[in-house]
């Protein structure tokens, strides 16, 4: 059943073409990524789509019944409501369905027209989760971070929480056709997960706009491209989308080239039997013929390939800095009586590469203002030294640097040429008339760009970004992770973009519920060290031994000379084995009640709470997780001791 059609859709601003007789066609189940630079009109065929906007020419379709709900980047809600109150209204429609229902039900179904009536009314309520709407709204409400928070009134969240509030009414609603437009901006890594696997289970259809490439691989099978005014769609999740493409670009380069040679072998053969012909009609006749077929050649052939697509390439340079680059100790900071961190002791030295991360509001951005002098530690202890030579570039994205009323060329020329000055913007994908702009008028993407501009105008040899995906596209992301490469500095990164995060991590910060722990290690020992500690196990001391220096709070702390015994990883195994054992168990006790839910659900499907079935699946999802950690984590250790017993010093060399 198709829920929208857009059919042979033209739109144009100002003379520009945006869309150009564009197709595309929604039905449940679809979870549509729609990809594309900014400013190649993905917001204006969402906007389409919910036909707050009419094409120029051709038609949108959308199915009687059907609703379509766009998430609001700038939500309107009354001054005086509560998150309760926003809440309740998101399900103004469902609940005066089913009044509705309930009144042709009391009036009885055997009159055809109240049975006419009642029928779609019943489907369409069916299809958007009515009867599980107030288990859906606690379990949205808990996951994006307003559990508890019901009487608190909406004019005191701040901008990021009242986005979330926005995704959370969409979400509870459940219209047939959601329409996602950056729903990850303000969402910590917990949530981004539970959104995916939400969306997973989503009934109707869904098309997400996104810049986290590892969350829009996670939530998305179908991949469509907005592209030079036209749509580009295949089945395919965006990352596997773009190696397709890029291998059919390649074939047809090939074939193109392949497709030349040959025209230009049968139309040397052509001239060469037109000269050989001279007055011999018979061979005129074939020097004819030869020209015909170089001429049905050429229409086989493929087109040109379309203009190259303005790319960016950029580095940050960098001078040495001095090998220990940062000392930092007694760092604290408190809001009234909440503490986000206390006693915490890091440093840093040349080349390491650290991510930090945790929820929204843990103090992760607290931190590196701490860090870069933009505020003090609570603790009048507190000390943050720098290493000789070492020159900080902090990405700001908010441009205090710059003059707001200044045009973007204005800025440059202030410290460049005339010349560099275009060059540099238009590396940046600054087109030339974009590049009068005031500083003021830049939307979020221009700012994201300027900001890197600005640090690779710096020569910093320490980078500290805080969110640098926010607003770009994915081409422009990707030049940012090449750029990072090949810095040669030292790196500190908050981020929610998992590929970023995997890419880069050579060590995490983790900030939350008031504490810091430093895991000296990638990504991946991150995540299972995470897992393991969320999953039951117990992250002391001896399960830290032979995985990595430990999680503590404070800082890094590195094993000492007795936890590196072979008794000490004996003991971490063990428990480790316990672990394993007590997730297996949690594992099973998941799936009995799944299966016991899902063959009643079988039997009497009304007699089963959705919401309850999926709480289910979430919980068996959860502990299978939690189990493969566990194993991974006690495999780790294992492997470590095995080494110890039979070669000791070869596992002592592992341990340091």
């Amino acid at each position: 059943m198709v829920l929208v059609g857009v059919h042979d859709v033209h739109k144009w601003y100002g003379g520009q073409t945006v869309l150009d007789g564009v197709h595309l066609e929604l039905t449940p189940g679809d979870r549509t990524a729609l990809i594309g630079r900014n400013g190649s009109g993905k917001s204006t065929l969402l906007r389409l789509i919910h036909r707050v906007e009419a094409p120029d020419a051709g038609s949108v379709f959308v199915r009687a019944g059907v609703q379509v709900g766009m998430l609001e980047q700038d939500p309107d809600f009354p001054p005086d409501a509560t998150i309760d109150a926003v809440a309740d209204a998101a399900f103004t429609e469902l609940d005066a369905a089913q009044l509705e229902l309930e009144t042709l039900e009391r009036a009885g179904l055997d009159d055809p027209e109240r049975y006419a009536r009642w029928e779609p009314l019943h489907e369409a309520f069916e299809r958007r989760g009515g009867y599980a709407r107030r288990a859906r709204r606690d379990a949205v409400l808990h996951a994006l971070g307003f559990a508890g928070r019901g009487a608190q009134r909406v004019a005191g969240l701040s901008g990021g929480e009242t986005t979330r509030l926005a995704l959370a009414r969409l979400l509870m609603a459940q219209p047939d056709v959601a329409l996602l437009d950056e729903p990850t901006n303000h969402l910590d890594l917990a949530m981004r997960a539970w959104l995916e696997g939400f969306l997973g289970r989503y009934p109707g259809a869904v098309v997400v706009v996104s810049h986290d490439r590892a969350f829009l691989d996670g939530a998305c099978t179908r991949t469509v491209e907005v592209r030079r005014g036209a749509l580009r769609q295949a089945d395919l999740p965006p990352s596997r989308y773009r190696e397709a493409e890029r291998e059919r670009e390649l074939l047809e380069a090939k074939t193109r080239e392949n497709q030349r040679k040959e025209h230009e072998r049968i139309s040397a053969a052509a001239a060469q039997m037109k000269h050989w012909a001279g007055q011999n009609a018979k061979l005129h006749r074939r020097a004819k013929a030869m020209e015909g077929r170089v001429e049905r050649y050429a229409q086989t052939m493929l087109d040109g390939p379309p203009p190259a697509d303005r790319s960016t390439r950029f580095t940050f340079p960098a001078s040495e800095s001095g090998d220990v680059v940062l000392d930092a100790r007694h760092l604290r900071a408190a809001f009234g009586e909440r503490v986000l961190f206390d006693g915490v002791v890091l440093g840093l030295r040349r080349g390491e590469r650290v991510v930090l991360v945790g929820p929204n509001g843990a103090g992760k951005t607290t931190l590196l203002r701490i860090l870069t002098g933009e505020r003090p530690s609570d603790d009048p202890r507190g000390a943050v030294r720098w290493g000789a030579r070492v020159r900080v570039g902090y990405y700001d994205q908010a441009l205090a640097r710059f003059d707001p009323e200044a045009t973007l060329l204005e800025t440059l020329l202030r410290l460049v040429g005339e010349r560099a000055a275009h060059d540099l913007l238009g590396r940046f994908m600054f087109p030339y008339d974009a590049q009068y702009k005031r500083v003021a008028d830049l939307s979020g993407g221009e700012r994201a760009r300027l900001a890197l501009l600005d640090l690779t105008m710096l020569e910093a040899n320490v980078l500290v970004l805080d969110e640098p995906t926010n607003h770009l596209d994915l081409e422009m992301i990707e030049a940012l992770e090449d750029a990072l490469d090949v810095f040669e500095g030292t790196l500190v990164v908050v981020s929610h973009d998992r590929r970023l995060l995997t890419r880069l991590a050579q060590r995490v910060w983790e900030v939350e519920d008031g504490r810091f722990e430093d895991y000296e290690g990638d990504w991946s020992y991150f995540e299972r060290q995470r897992a393991v500690r969320r999953g039951g196990a117990q992250a002391d001391g001896d399960v830290a031994v032979g995985l990595e220096s430990g999680a503590s709070a404070g800082g890094s702390r590195r094993p000492d000379g007795d936890e590196r015994s072979t008794w000490r990883l004996e003991r971490a195994a063990e428990r480790l084995e316990a672990d394993v054992e007590r997730c297996a168990a949690a594992l099973e006790r998941a799936e009995a009640d799944l299966a016991r839910l899902n063959d009643a659900a079988a039997e009497r499907p009304e007699a089963v709470d959705a919401g309850e079935l999926a709480a289910a699946g979430e919980a068996y999802t959860a502990a299978e997780a939690a189990l493969l950690a566990a194993m991974s984590a006690w495999s780790d250790v294992d492997t470590l001791l095995q080494g110890r017993r039979a070669a000791p010093d070869a596992a002592e060399r592992l341990l340091q």
